[in-house]
C-alpha cells in the first residue's frame, strides 16, 4: 500500500471566544492515499472548513500530528512556523474554494499562472494553458473574473488549483455556489483532474451526489 499523501493523528483544534476554549476537532485521525478521494460531510459548524484549513497549513493544530508527503519527504506541518507551512502549501496543495477566490485584477490566464510563478515553475506554464483549454475556457483566457459566469469562475479556480500538479487537492464546498447544472459539470471536471494527476483529494460538501463520487465518506458531528 502506498504511503499516505496526508495523515492526521490525534489532531485537535479549537477556538477561544474570550472566555472559554471551544473544541472543533478532537483526537481526529485521517489518512488519505495518493489517488484517493475522501468526502467530508456534516452540518454547518461541524469543522469541515477547519479541517481543510489545517491540512493546508492555514491554521495550526492545537494537538496531535499532521503530515504531508512529497515523494520520500515527509513534512510535519504540526511542527512548522506559519511561513514554512505556507511554503509547503504552495508546492503540495491545490485549494478550490466555494467562492472562487480569484484575483480580480488578473485575467484568467494570469490567475492560473500565479501559483506557477510563486513556485518558480515556469516550466509548467504551457500546461496552464492546456488545462484551461481542457476545461473549456480557451475562449476567455484574457477575460477578468467579474465578466465570467459562476461556472466559468469555478472552472478557472480548478485550473489554478491543479496547474502546479499538487500532491493534494482540497475543495471546500466547490459547487455550493452554483446551480444544479453547473454543479454537476464542475464536480465532474474536478474529479477528472484529480484522477489525471493521481493526487489525493479531500472535499468538504453538503451534496450527497458529490459525496457518492468519493472513495470514502467521513462524517463530522457538531
Amino acid at each position: 500500500m502506498a504511503a499516505p499523501a496526508l495523515a492526521l493523528d490525534g489532531v485537535g483544534k479549537g477556538f477561544s471566544d474570550g472566555r472559554r476554549y471551544l473544541p472543533v476537532l478532537e483526537n481526529f485521525d485521517l489518512a488519505v492515499a495518493p489517488g484517493e478521494v475522501v468526502a467530508v460531510c456534516g452540518p454547518s459548524g461541524s469543522g469541515k472548513s477547519t479541517l481543510l484549513n489545517l491540512i493546508a497549513g492555514l491554521l495550526a493544530v492545537d494537538d496531535g500530528r499532521l503530515t504531508l508527503r512529497e515523494g520520500d519527504m515527509v513534512h510535519p506541518m504540526h511542527g512548522l512556523a506559519p511561513a514554512a507551512r505556507a511554503a509547503v502549501r504552495r508546492r503540495l496543495v491545490g485549494y478550490v474554494f466555494q467562492f472562487f477566490n480569484l484575483v480580480p485584477t488578473l485575467n484568467v490566464l494570469e490567475n492560473v499562472r500565479l501559483p506557477l510563478a510563486l513556485n518558480r515553475r515556469d516550466d509548467l506554464a504551457p500546461r496552464a494553458l492546456e488545462r484551461l483549454e481542457a476545461l473549456g475556457l480557451g475562449d476567455v483566457l484574457h477575460a477578468f473574473p467579474d465578466t465570467l459566469s459562476g461556472g466559468e469562475r469555478q472552472r478557472v479556480a480548478i485550473a489554478r488549483a491543479v496547474a502546479h500538479e499538487p500532491a493534494i487537492v482540497l475543495a471546500d464546498e466547490p459547487t455550493g455556489n452554483l446551480d444544479p447544472g453547473n454543479s454537476d459539470r464542475v464536480a465532474g471536471l474536478l474529479f477528472s483532474e484529480v484522477e489525471r494527476l493521481n493526487c489525493a483529494m479531500v472535499i468538504a460538501t453538503h451534496s450527497e451526489a458529490i459525496a457518492r463520487r468519493a472513495d470514502r465518506i467521513v462524517e463530522l458531528d457538531c
